[in-house]
């Protein structure tokens, strides 16, 4: 770009190609390690305005990266990824106190397909011992954010998140950790909800390993809610969406979820049973596959 003869405005002000655009963004070979440390070595000084993003991407995805209102981040290249069907670009979203990280896809043809936020880096934790973050991307692409804390008693406590295009979106493919969850009240969104048809009531095992199932609009469609800790609460699993029922079997499956689960009713137990990849409704050391039976309906009060 600085051989061109004309400099490209990346402020939006005026008409820009998205190939012109695209050149904003180098291309790096895979797989790369992004920390706050060594960001700035990948981070172009080009500075992309809003309104240059606003003639590919749709408004409301723009909105999410940067608010119209937002006077302090400023919007930096970092890199290019190819691929056979799409390509990605990686955006540094700076800020006085903190770096975020967000992908964007386009397919060959230029046309938006979507965008993550994937990580922040805040500068407080710059240089410390006792906390890091890193992104590592590899050559799939997949983004992997690993997170991790060294606690007053030297117990190191970590998270890991990976990322993925898939099914038309970038979608939780991994999901690790070993912190332990705080113990809380779990609300159960569809608690209130009519339990008229025969199948509705509470299938448990304990307050914290349930199933729900409530009146939809027949007898046999049911809006249901499903919450699980596992491994003493280092696994946790929920899910909420409808079933309908074929006498006593039900299967869940969303467009663009590659969640699939089937429930099988057999007198006053559910089991349930996982097929097909829900990383992104759960942890990846533990599974839907379980059973529950159904709790008495109390009786209500003369």
């Amino acid at each position: 770009m600085g051989c061109s003869e004309k400099t490209t405005d990346f402020s939006g002000n005026t008409p820009l190609k998205i190939n012109d655009f695209n050149k904003a963004f180098k291309t790096v070979a895979l797989p790369i390690n992004l920390t706050d440390s060594n960001l700035a070595r990948y981070t172009d000084s080009t500075e992309i305005g809003r309104k240059a993003l606003v003639q590919f991407i749709p408004d409301s995805i723009v909105e999410e990266i940067v608010s119209i209102k937002d006077n302090n981040t400023i919007i930096y290249p970092v890199l290019k990824i190819e691929k056979e069907e799409e390509y990605y670009l990686l955006l540094n979203l700076h800020q006085k106190n903190k770096q975020a990280l967000a992908v964007l896809v386009f397919s060959k043809k230029n046309k938006y397909l979507a965008f993550k936020l994937l990580t922040e880096f805040d500068i407080i934790h710059k240089g410390s011992r006792l906390y890091g973050k890193s992104l590592s991307i590899n050559k799939e692409p997949s983004f992997l954010v690993e997170e991790r804390k060294l606690g007053s008693d030297n117990a190191l406590t970590y998270e890991k998140k990976g990322w993925a295009y898939t099914d038309n979106a970038v979608r939780l493919i991994y999901f690790d950790s070993n912190n332990k969850p705080e113990s809380k009240t779990i609300l159960n969104p569809i608690d209130t909800l009519g339990m008229k048809n025969p199948l509705s009531g509470d299938y448990a095992r304990d307050a914290k390993n349930f199933i729900s199932l409530r009146d939809y609009n027949n007898t046999n469609k049911y809006q249901f809610f499903l919450h699980f800790e596992k491994k003493e609460g280092t696994c946790v699993g929920e899910l909420k969406g409808l079933l309908t029922f074929d006498k006593n079997q039900a299967t869940y499956t969303e467009k663009g979820d590659p969640c699939i689960i089937h429930f099988t009713i057999n007198g006053n137990v559910i089991k349930i049973k996982e097929d097909g990849n829900c990383g992104n409704h759960r942890n990846m050391t533990c599974y839907f596959n379980d059973a529950y039976d159904k709790k008495r309906k109390a009786k209500k009060k003369k």
